[in-house]
């Protein structure tokens, strides 16, 4: 029995609990199970489907991360959605094949979409628009290039032919791009800078640190075979990609007024950096680096955005001016947030730091060294939005007019679970390297 049979038979029998702490209880359970059964190397036994070790320490980092938005959420259609989000992450992770891995991907992009379907409000309802279009036109480009690939005659039912001719080549190739769609890779990057900001912020919170996380180390596993036989020409166009979409996405966010909106533009930025990996394919850092700051990402992104749903109670459009003076009102969700801020912009001894060196370093080892350079002066560009959210929280008189709401003692244990995984992986990094070198 696999973490996915767990997670998915819990997420239906959930439909019959009622009771919110029956319910927490249950997805607490099924998640732990799950990655007891992640760790003992129990994959998905269906055909198509196969596991690492790299692989198995993501899925468990996944569930704890969704363990922490289940402690965090007071909804039970939220935590029902937060299983059913585990066991299509197992299915998409651990997928070997081409057609494994376009049907576990799109199962995890309807379950998207149903999540973000709970609406409260017209905001949320344009946000959950904008992502059910923008996922329309991904899964278009996904099957366009499924269909491309198999008229070459190549099967679907087995790993990539990285000898795939011109009509396979770009088969792959456009089925990339609708993966790079739903990553936010630049110039198809503009769905998520509203979406992110107006769903309900715990919803974002899962749709920018879990799915993305989880797409993109998947896609990787799957793809880097192909990019790594054509370097001279796949490299070029990843490293444009990847340089456009972390530089747009941290020059829009320093004229942001939104909290969700900074956020949902370093989400953009990050997708670059993440995409460094893929030119550096040829590195033996480089899936190492991807890993890492996959790991790194889907804690700061999660606290972050779960936090900003307890402070905001829900509502996708709290501001800087609602940030002044939070410090004053509430020490404890202050310290986290800037902590984990701290950690996206890369200050030393926090995951964030170490992801984002590892990945330098693999771009650097695959001679890329402009790359490297452009990547650390985004790097270095983001913390001057971060620097300004901080200032606000920590040095600005608090406005009375604020919206700021109490967070209360179940969030903020899940805030201490995400920040430990943040200050663990920013001084541990063994247990990243010892599963991908």
């Amino acid at each position: 029995m696999s973490a996915f049979v767990i997670l998915f038979s819990s997420a239906l029998f959930s439909f019959g609990i009622h009771k919110l702490s029956i319910l927490k209880s249950l997805g607490m359970t099924a998640l732990a199970v799950a990655g007891v059964l992640a760790v003992l190397g129990y994959t998905t036994p269906l055909n198509g489907f196969s596991s690492s070790s790299a692989i198995q320490l993501f899925e468990v980092m996944v569930f704890i991360v969704l363990g922490a938005v289940i402690l965090s959420e007071d909804e039970n259609i939220n935590i029902t959605q937060s299983l059913f989000i585990a066991a299509a992450s197992v299915l998409v992770l651990e997928s070997a094949t081409l057609l494994t891995f376009v049907i576990s991907f799109e199962a995890l992009s309807i379950i998207s979409f149903i999540l973000v379907s709970n609406i409260k409000d017209a905001t949320q309802a344009e946000g959950a628009v904008k992502m059910f279009i923008s996922g329309a036109i991904a899964t278009g480009l996904i099957v366009l290039g499924l269909t491309l690939y198999a008229l070459e005659g190549h099967s679907l039912n087995e790993a990539v032919n990285i000898k795939a001719g011109i009509f396979g080549t770009l088969g792959l190739w456009v089925m990339l791009m609708g993966l790079f769609y739903k990553l936010t890779i630049v110039p198809m990057h503009s769905w998520a800078a509203d979406s992110y900001a107006q769903v309900r912020p715990s919803h974002a919170a899962i749709l920018s640190g879990v799915a993305k996380t989880v797409v993109v180390i998947a896609t990787f596993y799957i793809f880097s075979p192909f990019i790594l036989e054509n370097l001279s020409f796949n490299t070029p166009i990843l490293v444009v990609l990847s340089v456009a979409t972390m530089t747009l996405g941290n020059v829009l966010a320093l004229f942001q007024k939104k909290i969700g909106k900074i956020l949902s533009y370093s989400s953009i930025a990050h997708a670059g950096y993440m995409l460094l990996a893929f030119a550096a394919v040829q590195s033996s850092y480089a899936s190492t680096g991807l890993l890492y700051i996959a790991i790194a990402y889907i804690f700061m992104q999660t606290a972050l955005f779960l936090l900003l749903d307890k402070l905001s109670n829900g509502a996708s459009d709290m501001t800087l001016e609602d940030f002044k003076g939070l410090a004053d009102k509430d020490k404890f969700s202050a310290l986290f947030f800037t902590i984990q801020l701290f950690s996206l912009a890369g200050i030393p001894l926090l995951a964030g730091f170490i992801s984002k060196a590892v990945l330098v370093y693999a771009v650097v080892d695959a001679d890329m060294t402009i790359v490297a350079l452009i990547a650390l002066l985004n790097s270095a560009l983001s913390v001057a939005y971060y620097a300004w959210i901080i200032k606000h929280i920590y040095f600005d008189e608090a406005n009375r007019k604020n919206k700021i709401a109490s967070v209360q003692k179940m969030p903020l244990i899940a805030q201490t679970v995400l920040l430990a995984g943040t200050l663990y992986f920013g001084v541990f990094a063994y247990s990243v390297f010892s599963v991908t070198l």
